[in-house]
């Protein structure tokens, strides 16, 4: 029994916690403000197990069970996972033999539900969407969208119904040092809290946490990221698009790299734009850049533009009603980062998710567990449930960051 000091209570930290308190381990989870405060509850909140690299498939394979089966793993929590699907559109232009070969690894390494579809089976399978230019798409039934609130909090509770402290409203200011290795954490309060192990799962904070232990600079860029809202289908769409085919409307996203999905009646969109590095703090996390509202000449007009090429309903579905944004804590390759820091011999960093970290967090808190429990970085560790080993060095602080994970959106 170890004891460990969780610091930031998005879902990567609240599930860490609780992985690590069913451990054994007597766990302490401190979030500066309110738990979910950063980037969890601005996600868009998708989940796929769609990527490039084997490990995070089987990473996230594994991360689709344990959303499914949700409410055995916490009888008190409702379900939190909406299985609609991930559909990404491929043009004429995209290397269509690479696409096969992708989908063929993912197979391979676990995700059996994947197809690969041309245009024809996309036709008849979704007839409200425009295919013009679309040459192929990369389908699977199995990805969907999230509920976080009901993540972080309910996994929360769990945690400290097994014997967790869970402490909100108070920030980590200060580290206490014993040669190489952290022995306590000061809080704003005053309060002070010793750990044989502390894990940094502050997100876009990262650095300033590892700085706070002395710790090393870690590879990560923070980036402002926009999500936007049209109203919704008031009536079946002249375009096909019924009501209830909006219900079930996959996570959609055009060859481009826009997408779509519902967001109960509301039409949630998205397109990755390359903003300036930014200076990021708990304070301005909400504040929408200029040019990037909802106005006749702001960005979430080109996005709702290349949305309703490929979704023309998307036309009757009313106006922008709304932009909310949040932060990314970015990697050079848009995998995560793991590992022991090696300046602080004893802190763990879960951090760089590059805009993944709610629908990794299942995987990423097995990591933590088994990272507290070696003592030691670890090359690899096999997942449960037959799904197989993953390759940890991936993740690994010092690699060369030359592995990129090219399904980012």
């Amino acid at each position: 029994m170890k004891r460990v000091v969780v610091i930031g209570g998005g879902v990567t930290g609240v599930l860490s916690a609780w992985e690590l308190v069913r451990a054994g381990h007597e766990v302490t989870l401190i979030e500066a403000r309110a738990l979910g405060n950063g980037a969890s509850s601005r996600s868009a909140a998708g989940i796929r197990a769609q990527f490039g690299v084997p490990s995070t498939v089987r990473g996230l394979v594994y991360a689709e069970r344990f959303f499914e089966t949700w409410t055995e793993r916490f009888p008190q929590s409702q379900p939190c996972f909406k299985q609609n699907g991930y559909l990404f559109l491929k043009s004429y232009q995209d290397d269509l033999d690479a696409v096969r070969e992708l989908v063929r690894m993912q197979r391979e390494t676990g995700l059996a539900e994947v197809e690969f579809l041309d245009k024809a089976e996309i036709d008849e399978r979704w007839p409200y969407l425009d295919t013009t230019g679309v040459a192929a798409a990369t389908w699977c039934l199995r990805d969907g969208f999230l509920l976080p609130p009901i993540i972080y909090q309910d996994a929360a509770e769990a945690a400290r119904a097994l014997g967790a402290t869970v402490v909100q409203n108070d920030a980590v200011v200060g580290a206490e040092r014993s040669g190489p290795r952290a022995a306590a954490v000061t809080l704003a309060s005053g309060r002070r809290v010793e750990a044989d192990v502390f894990v940094n799962a502050t997100g876009f904070l990262a650095n300033a946490t590892s700085k706070l232990f002395g710790g090393r600079e870690l590879p990560i860029t923070v980036e402002r990221r926009y999500l936007y809202f049209l109203a919704g289908l008031k009536a079946d769409s002249d375009w096909g698009l019924g009501l209830e085919d909006f219900a079930r409307l996959p996570m959609t996203i055009t060859p481009a790299g826009a997408y779509g999905r519902p967001e109960n009646t509301q039409l949630m969109m998205g397109w990755l734009q390359f903003p300036k590095p930014a200076e990021a703090t708990l304070d301005n996390q909400d504040e929408v850049e200029p040019g990037f509202g909802v106005g006749m000449g702001d960005y979430g007009a080109a996005v709702r533009k290349e949305v309703t090429q490929v979704l023309p309903a998307a036309q009757d579905m009313g106006r922008l009603t709304a932009v909310t944004t949040g932060f990314y804590d970015t990697t050079p390759d848009h995998n995560p980062l793991f590992g022991y820091d090696g300046r602080v011999e004893n802190l763990v960093h879960a951090v760089g998710m590059s805009g993944h970290g709610l629908m990794h967090s299942p995987f990423s808190a097995l990591i933590v567990a088994e990272l507290v429990a070696r003592g030691a970085d670890i090359a690899s560790f096999e997942l449960p449930d037959g799904i197989g080993p993953v390759d940890l060095a991936i993740y690994g602080l010092d690699r060369a960051f030359d592995r990129h994970e090219g399904l980012v959106i």
